[in-house]
């Protein structure tokens, strides 16, 4: 650290939602050429605090310091123009607009009163090729490429804004381990420069590595800070828990063992020789009832693209789909009429966040609630029903989805497909974005679903959450399916290793 002075210093700060305390007394400061990291789990505070930070929430209770001198700020506007940018894990890139634009949305280069196009194509380009992006045209529609080249131009944007203090909140989620390596180098170049950046990640191992200082929260309030050398995972998730977590211990430090139960039951799902244009091809597995087959990829390898034509997303250029042995022809309605159910990668893609929770959760099942007339009573009954069963908080049907936490948005988006049991239930990245204890709550539903009859089709990017709940795992690279782990240990390693056609090697 440059300074004996911090940056930025949070003094005796708390905030309160109705009579809930979301931050109780918080002390918090970052230096100049600092990574000051911020972990705990969903509900632990981390948002409220950086939404105070970055000016989304200005009304609390304690105070603000910027460079020396009291801060109160206005709105995020303010915030950055005095040199604070966030990366938002909820990403608010344009996709429809270029690359470039995305990258400086809201503060296009001018010449001459007119936009310089040409300028800002460099600086694109030259910000991309240092993320190691240097083959993403920048003068393409961002809607054009995938999450991870999405997630990227956020980050660029908050980088090239000539920020002092740059906070991340789960910039890796959508990132592939290469990429996500290159944005941890960079961080480190960012503090190099003498910038200050907060680190908001899930993913403990690059939190140990990419920052100088741990603080963690729990309940709203401060646990400790800790210098990140002097600390690991396994005393990260004891902070943050506040106990010994039982799902850490199996699929982030280590390995487990897979046990292929089902494969002696008639398939609930089977796919044969499936293929979709450059994203997939000649995929063939079969689905048990009450099985979870994990289908882990990275990002780019067509595993999401499977799991949208499955749904009826999109439609297979080739290959069959069979469900209980009939063919399954037609878009997501008929899947759904069929008993599908899918939650897509990405939750602000699969939520209405303006709406309240009982609008997202009863519109599928609309023509079987009431045919011609609205029955908001029914509906919010049968709301209530769904999300106390997977463990909504607040479970409160009337409340808006923007105001929950990510990981009960994400419970919102499975108690949908709760109203009537599916036989086969499609989940893309169901704990992207979420800390340990959130991810613990996720898995078990779906081990609870499991155990009622229901197959489940996991597919995800993050070898953690398939080596939580998988029995029996499909890894895919390039559109295919390269290997298959059943009866047999298998650890993150290995995955990585079978994805990438290499040993992946650490960040």
């Amino acid at each position: 650290m440059e300074s004996k002075r911090p940056l930025l210093t949070l003094n005796n700060v708390s905030k309160k939602f109705g009579g809930i305390h979301a931050l109780k007394g918080i002390d918090f400061e970052v230096y100049p050429g600092e990574v000051h990291a911020l972990v705990g789990e969903n509900g632990a505070g981390k948002s409220t605090m950086m939404k105070i930070l970055a000016g989304v929430i200005t009304s609390y209770q304690g105070e603000m310091v910027w460079d020396g001198r009291p801060l109160k700020l206005k709105n995020p506007r303010h915030a950055l123009d005095l040199g604070i940018a966030m990366i938002h894990q909820e990403l608010s890139v344009m996709p429809e607009l270029t690359v470039a634009e995305n990258i400086f949305l809201g503060r296009q280069l001018l010449k001459g009163g007119v936009v310089d196009w040409p300028r800002m194509f460099r600086e694109a380009e030259a910000i991309l090729t240092e993320l190691g992006f240097a083959h993403v045209n920048v003068r393409d529609n961002l809607e054009k490429y995938p999450l991870g080249v999405h997630q990227l131009a956020e980050i660029a944007r908050a980088i090239t804004s000539g920020a002092r203090l740059i906070i991340m909140d789960e910039p890796t989620s959508a990132l592939s381990p290469m990429e996500t390596k290159r944005l941890l180098e960079l961080t480190r170049k960012l503090k190099e420069s003498g910038k200050s950046v907060v680190y908001i990640s899930h993913f403990l191992e690059e939190v140990v590595w990419v920052a100088d200082r741990i603080t963690v929260l729990r309940d709203g309030q401060k646990i400790t800070t800790l210098d990140a050398g002097r600390t690991d995972k396994k005393e990260l998730v004891k902070l943050m828990l506040g106990k010994e977590a039982e799902f850490f211990e199996e699929s982030y430090i280590g390995g487990k063992e897979i046990k292929d139960l089902h494969e002696r039951k008639p398939p609930v799902l089977q796919v044969r020789r499936l293929g979709k244009g450059r994203h997939f091809a000649d995929v063939s597995f079969a689905l048990h009832a009450g099985e979870i087959l994990g289908i882990y990829g990275l990002i780019g390898s067509g595993h999401f693209e499977l799991g949208e034509a499955i749904y009826g997303l999109n439609h297979p250029s080739s290959g069959t789909i069979e469900l209980a042995g009939k063919a399954l022809r037609g878009g997501p309605g008929r899947a759904i009429a069929d008993g599908i159910a899918y939650v897509p990668p990405s939750r602000r893609s699969g939520l209405f966040l303006d709406k309240p929770i009982f609008q997202n959760v009863s519109l599928p099942w609309l023509a079987h609630i009431s045919r011609f007339v609205p029955a908001v009573a029914k509906e919010v009954a049968i709301t209530r029903k769904v999300i106390e069963r997977v463990g909504v908080r607040p479970p409160d049907p009337l409340k808006e989805v923007a105001f929950l936490s990510g990981g009960n948005q994400q419970k919102v988006a499975i108690a949908r497909w709760l109203v009537e049991l599916p036989k086969v239930f499609v989940v893309s990245e169901p704990t992207r974005g979420m800390d340990v204890g959130a991810k613990e709550e996720v898995m078990h539903i779906l081990k609870q679903l499991s155990e009622e009859g229901v197959g489940i089709l996991l597919i995800s990017s993050e070898p953690e959450t398939i080596l939580a709940a998988a029995e029996r795992v499909l890894v895919m690279a390039k559109g295919r399916i390269v290997s298959e782990f059943s009866e047999e240990s298998v650890s993150k390693e290995m995955l990585l290793a079978a994805a990438s056609g290499e040993m992946a090697q650490s960040a």
